[in-house]
């Protein structure tokens, strides 16, 4: 694969000289409308043909395709140098002599004043330095690039890591409660059955895509809001309003979510009663606010941010680096998170 790549840059480098030398000859017969012929032209091509490839692509080559991947990427300074030098002084001096006798010998043109060694040397070591550049920085555009690549992969793979941890960690929880209405013999069953399987298609097929529309998100926190809701209804009231003028804003899938299951295995999970979770959620425009406030029972159980929170987080700083704000806070036993995206 390597070798078809640098002979696919060696062919688009030579048919680069190619159209050179047509530009030249081009120009060479406009500037003298007097034979401005098509065997002007021929002319010209062809004495421009032969100084680039017979005297300046050789040197151009050698150095971008031996001296620099040999010498100066491996940081080979010295030598490279040394080698650079030679070359400039061998061919510069070469195109000094052999130049003119071009010209001389194949076209019949006397060039005055006549292309000396020295000012062969000087014209070839303008050229190496131009081409150095040239190199260096379309390598180091390359490589940027395919940092820029890397980084992106590790980021979308964190990302899926990230995303999988939650769909387990809440189907578990989400069995738990369909086993126990299957031992209370519930008519509920059926029914937490097929949400349950709506929220495993949500979770397996909908949330591959990096964002999903904010109706699909709003209607799977319903969902786990109803299962929920059959399991803890007499533990406390849930309130849940939302306010949605763009129902298809788009935002990354499974980030409501944690904050909803945090409150729910924090609070209603752990209160005998006069439970409480109200959740307000407005999208407006390219804004999404969301806000959830519910009790709960100090325990040692309830100390630290746990995995959820901290992985909720993570996903945030990374999608949302510079458009989101998160405040959470604890005040009287009562847990409050406020979300603000600008997407």
């Amino acid at each position: 694969m390597e070798l078809i790549n640098h002979k696919r840059i060696i062919i688009v480098n030579t048919l680069t000289l190619f159209s050179i030398s047509i530009i030249i000859a081009m120009l060479m017969s406009i500037s003298e409308l007097s034979t401005l012929t098509f065997n002007a032209f021929l002319f010209y091509f062809f004495q421009a043909a032969s100084s680039i490839f017979l005297l300046l692509a050789p040197p151009v080559f050698l150095k971008v395709y031996w001296l620099i991947p040999k010498y100066l990427v491996p940081k080979k300074y010295i030598q490279y140098a040394i080698y650079l030098i030679l070359l400039i002084i061998i061919w510069g001096s070469v195109i000094g002599i052999a130049e003119p006798w071009i010209d001389e010998h194949w076209f019949n043109q006397i060039e005055e004043p006549k292309t000396t060694p020295f000012s062969g040397v000087m014209a070839i070591a303008f050229i190496m330095l131009v081409t150095t550049l040239v190199n260096l920085s379309y390598r180091w555009f390359i490589q940027l690039s395919k940092i820029k690549q890397i980084e992106n992969d590790r980021l979308q793979m964190e990302l899926s890591s990230l995303r999988n941890q939650i769909s387990p960690h809440f189907f578990f929880n989400t069995l738990n409660n369909l086993y126990a209405l299957s031992l209370e013999k519930s008519d509920e069953t059926s029914e937490v059955i097929l949400k349950l399987s709506e929220m495993m298609r949500y979770t397996i097929y909908d949330c591959k895509e990096a964002t999903v529309s904010i109706s699909s998100e709003v209607a799977y926190l319903e969902n786990y809001i109803k299962l929920q809701e059959m399991r803890h209804h007499q533990r406390g009231y849930i309130n849940f309003e939302k306010e949605i003028t763009n129902d298809q804003l788009r935002i990354a899938p499974m980030i409501l979510i944690v904050f909803l299951e945090n409150a729910f295995k924090h609070g209603f999970d752990l209160l005998e009663k006069d439970a409480f979770l109200k959740i307000k959620l407005h999208v407006k425009e390219n804004t999404v606010g969301f806000y959830i406030e519910n009790n709960f029972k100090a325990t040692d159980e309830n100390k630290g941010a746990g995995i959820g929170l901290e992985n909720v987080k993570r996903r945030l700083s990374l999608i949302y680096p510079t458009t989101h704000t998160l405040d959470i806070t604890i005040k009287n036993n009562v847990f409050c998170v406020n979300l603000e995206l600008n997407i």
